[in-house]
């Protein structure tokens, strides 16, 4: 059976007339329930930031209804339009359209806080305050009182709006600037802990390249040293060999001359003076035949470093400064 373009037309208003009952019914459900995170749930925003129909899932929404509290797509609005008993609806669009749920307070914006059952009509200027009927006669009996609707109509192109405006437009660019601040100076904070790190390793390896090179000095004399008093014990050594032969030949040669008494005489001389020589170069190699004592003796400023517990060196901190406009 084939449906003419109007039939069609028809059904289609239907359906979305049902279709925004449908949402209606299930969101006031939620709140009865008292289940928050239902309702929310399918008023967050898409990967990208941006609010979708709630009639059409998949379309990206340009107006809120205040009335049904749902997102709607450029063609549930007009549908939302041609439907008589949404036609009154409050449509937010453009600059007005809120990238978030608006939240209950703003649902509740003419219910008096102190008396719920009365609306916010009147504003006191004497106090700055905001009034029902129930305010009026309990509390501001005695004041002149303004009729809200008489005062506010004028309201978007007074200077209080404007300056409000002003004001937020004023405290939005001021956290900005503080996002930008934290930002900036969370890259400082890194920055400075490697630049600190790299600092200390720089220094670390000097010291370490500092110790290394005494170490060689200390290393080097030592050997020094070591090789001088080696090469003089070395030759005292070879002394005193000599002195050895020497001694050894003198009993020898008097042994050899013990059966002539002649020869004994002459050898007995001779062994005596050589005897005498002997023993000078004796005595003095006795006197060199010593070393010197050699200690280590460890550097103060080496040993109280050992001993300080700041190391080989400390973190100092000061205030940091805001930057501003970064």
């Amino acid at each position: 059976m084939m449906l003419s373009c109007l039939e069609i037309k028809l059904y289609h208003t239907i359906y979305i007339h049902v279709s925004f009952i449908f949402v209606r019914y299930h969101r006031d459900a939620a709140t009865m329930s008292e289940v928050p995170d239902n309702k929310n749930a399918s008023l967050t925003a898409g990967s990208d930031d941006s609010m979708y129909c709630h009639v059409c899932p998949t379309v990206k929404a340009s107006a809120f209804c205040m009335q049904c509290k749902i997102y709607i797509c450029p063609s549930c609005v007009g549908h939302h339009k041609i439907l008589r008993a949404l036609a009154s609806h409050n449509l937010l669009t453009g600059d007005k359209f809120p990238s978030f749920y608006p939240t209950e307070h703003g649902e509740d914006i003419k219910q008096c806080p102190d008396h719920p059952d009365e609306e916010i009509k009147f504003y006191c200027p004497s106090h700055d305050q905001l009034c029902c009927c129930a305010c009026n006669v309990l509390e501001h009996d005695q004041c002149k009182k303004q009729y809200i609707p008489q005062i506010s109509k004028d309201i978007h192109i007074s200077q209080d709006y404007t300056e409000l405006k002003e004001e937020i437009q004023s405290s939005e660019d001021q956290i900005k600037n503080c996002f930008k601040n934290i930002d900036h100076c969370l890259k400082a904070v890194e920055n400075m802990n490697d630049n600190a790190i790299e600092q200390f390793t720089k220094f670390k390896a000097l010291v370490i390249a500092y110790l290394n090179q005494r170490e060689k000095k200390l290393l080097m004399d030592l050997k020094a040293i070591r090789d001088q008093d080696t090469a003089a014990l070395e030759d005292l050594k070879a002394t005193a060999e000599t002195i050895q032969a020497d001694i050894s030949k003198a009993k020898t040669n008097l042994r050899l001359h013990e059966d002539n008494s002649n020869e004994l005489f002459i050898a007995t001389k001779r062994t005596r003076a050589l005897l005498i020589n002997l023993q000078s170069s004796l005595i003095e190699l006795t006197h060199k035949s010593g070393n010197r004592y050699v200690e280590l003796q460890k550097d103060p400023v080496v040993e109280k470093l050992l001993t300080n517990e700041k190391g080989l060196a400390q973190v100092i901190t000061s205030p940091g400064r805001v930057i501003e406009g970064v």
